[in-house]
């Protein structure tokens, strides 16, 4: 039996070595990839697993701070060389998997710097379509990522989630009949861009949306779409409609929170509404205009602003009657009451 040297000298027995083969692929099947391939005793089973994880979120909470507000280390060459390596990790990984799993399930990449090579990424992405893979998750950090996705990832047909952040969408055209679920985050999307999104993916069933703003009007038709979550959405200054359109008449489970400047909500159709949790909120036009230093309006005015909040909230309660249950947050009860 295998065995290896504690610190006081003694000799304790390696028991996760001795399991079979196809145990430990199952071991190696959920831990981060950088951690599957350590072993010598795994030095082969690791390219079996058919989950690739690359991730720096550890290293960057430790070195960095928060990893979703990272702090830039001083030493700027330290930094650049450390994600070299791990280019030159992931390219290995990739590789030498090729010739023995036959799919990936999951392709995971989550690291701020990495997103500054496109020919690599798309490179990446195009051998995840390849091998028919089924989850993919791209998290980028900092400013948009302007990358043209490769046509095998936008008509990747074994899709089944998607995870974006912090992605620019070009106009190709997305074909992916399989994928059920889709999280955006930070993104940047017109109305086509979003439509182009929908009427791309007919299976999908469950779309969540963070800080993702742009677009004026959601219009979702399938009979299978069921569960939308929108939070802090938000709009270009080059219009003077300040208003999100929800057109959606199959739509069941329906969150919307956050911050929403001064955005106008509409419910226009969600007459199959079965759980509704309004939890948002819609700042001041007082705070608004103080913030862009304009000049507050009159009394008269403001008086106007507040019954058309009024109204929506009204318009609210009579779209979502039926609803089995109904959360609402405390911005509805300063309008209402």
């Amino acid at each position: 039996m295998a065995s290896s040297v504690k610190n006081d000298g003694s000799r304790r027995n390696d028991r996760i070595s001795q399991l079979p083969d196809s145990l430990l692929v199952q071991i190696l099947y959920l831990l981060p990839t950088k951690d599957a391939i350590l072993s010598k005793r795994w030095h082969y089973l690791w390219t079996f697993v058919y989950n690739f994880i690359f991730t720096r979120r550890s290293q960057e909470s430790k070195f960095y701070g928060d990893p979703y507000n990272p702090v830039v280390p001083k030493d700027d060459t330290s930094r650049r060389h450390k994600f070299e390596n791990l280019r030159s990790f992931i390219d290995f990984v990739l590789v030498h998997s090729i010739s023995i799993s036959p799919k990936i399930k999951k392709f995971e990449l989550d690291c701020k710097d990495l997103f500054r090579d496109d020919s690599q990424i798309r490179r990446w992405l195009s051998f995840a379509a390849e091998r028919k893979v089924e989850d993919v998750v791209f998290l980028s950090y900092g400013s948009l990522l302007d990358c043209t996705l490769p046509e095998s990832f936008c008509t990747c047909s074994s899709l089944i989630t998607l995870h974006l952040r912090h992605w620019y969408f070009t106009d190709a055209v997305i074909a992916r009949k399989s994928l059920t679920s889709i999280k955006l985050e930070c993104l940047l999307l017109n109305d086509d861009e979003i439509l182009n999104i929908l009427s791309g993916c007919p299976a999908l069933e469950t779309m969540e949306l963070y800080e993702v703003g742009g677009f004026r009007r959601l219009k979702i038709s399938s009979s299978k779409f069921k569960r939308l979550n929108l939070k802090n959405h938000w709009l270009l200054n080059d219009n003077n409609d300040h208003s999100l359109e929800i057109i959606a008449p199959y739509l069941q489970h329906l969150e919307i929170s956050g911050d929403l400047k001064d955005i106008k909500c509409r419910l226009i159709d969600v007459s199959s509404m079965v759980n509704a949790n309004l939890t948002f909120h819609i700042a001041c036009i007082k705070d608004i205009q103080a913030d862009q230093g304009e000049i507050v309006d009159e009394e008269d005015n403001w008086h106007g602003y507040q019954q058309g909040f009024r109204t929506l909230v009204q318009d609210y309660l009579q779209k979502l009657s039926c609803t089995t249950e109904l959360t609402i947050g405390c911005w509805f009860t300063e309008v209402y009451f």
